[in-house]
């Protein structure tokens, strides 16, 4: 079950690609995939295992240009999801609580039985909120029908019911616009660093002479200064 969850959770992104996710205290959180390990081109990402409650807001960024207006985005207010976290957590405990209790205590089948009769009855009342709230979460009945398809019959695959919902908004705003907007200094100095070194992989396989190798090559040039100066503010007094 723990090798589901964790097959469930992860996920490839692509060079350009990254995540964000609210944090403490009402701040953000930028994430991007592995720097120096791919697969089929793309970079591995596990989300925190212990925090499934949370969403995660998959972005893409221009690599070849520099950061215009796009379309603005805002969060969603407060937390939609908060709804679905009881469920969730309880769904959790019904899976790895109560049914290794079950399979390795004298606690023997009633903790079994148990375990499984709280988890459906969780996955259940998640799912019918979700239904009722389906306009909200921006998902139309046959993406609520393969979500409790896959949450019923595969029952580690229902505690990522939050990050499929976040995941599937896909908005369309240029990452590096929104974490300008929405990160911290020191958050914001190290996403684009982040976003400088993926630029530079590109650039070794690119290289400079071509018209996509000088647009890299200028993009890049334009996140360094942006680095430069969000730091040179950082360390102002």
């Amino acid at each position: 079950m723990v090798g589901l969850y964790l097959y469930d959770s992860a996920m490839l992104l692509a060079s350009n690609e990254a995540l964000l996710s609210p944090a403490r205290k009402g701040k953000w959180r930028a994430s991007f995939g592995a720097d120096h390990f791919h697969i089929r081109g793309k970079e591995p990402f596990l989300p925190n295992p212990l925090l499934p409650h949370r969403p995660l807001y998959r972005f893409f960024w221009n690599t070849e240009g520099l950061v215009g207006p796009s379309q603005p985005w805002t969060p969603p207010s407060g937390n939609r999801y908060a709804i679905l976290i009881p469920f969730i957590w309880a769904m959790l405990a019904s899976l790895f609580v109560l049914i290794p209790l079950g399979l390795f205590s004298p606690l023997g089948d009633l903790a079994v039985a148990i375990g499984i009769l709280l988890f459906y009855a969780n996955a259940l009342m998640a799912l019918a909120l979700v239904w009722f709230n389906r306009e909200g979460y921006g998902i139309n009945g046959k993406r609520f029908a393969g979500l409790a398809f896959e949450s019923l019959t595969c029952p580690p695959f229902a505690l990522n019911l939050v990050r499929h919902l976040s995941l599937g908004l896909r908005p369309r705003t240029d990452f590096l616009s929104v974490a300008g907007q929405y990160l911290s200094g020191i958050e914001y100095d190290a996403t684009l660093a982040k976003a400088i070194f993926r630029i530079e992989s590109e650039l070794d396989w690119e290289g400079e002479d071509t018209p996509r190798g000088m647009a890299l090559n200028a993009h890049r040039q334009y996140l360094i200064h942006e680095w430069h100066s969000s730091q040179a503010c950082s360390e102002a007094p």
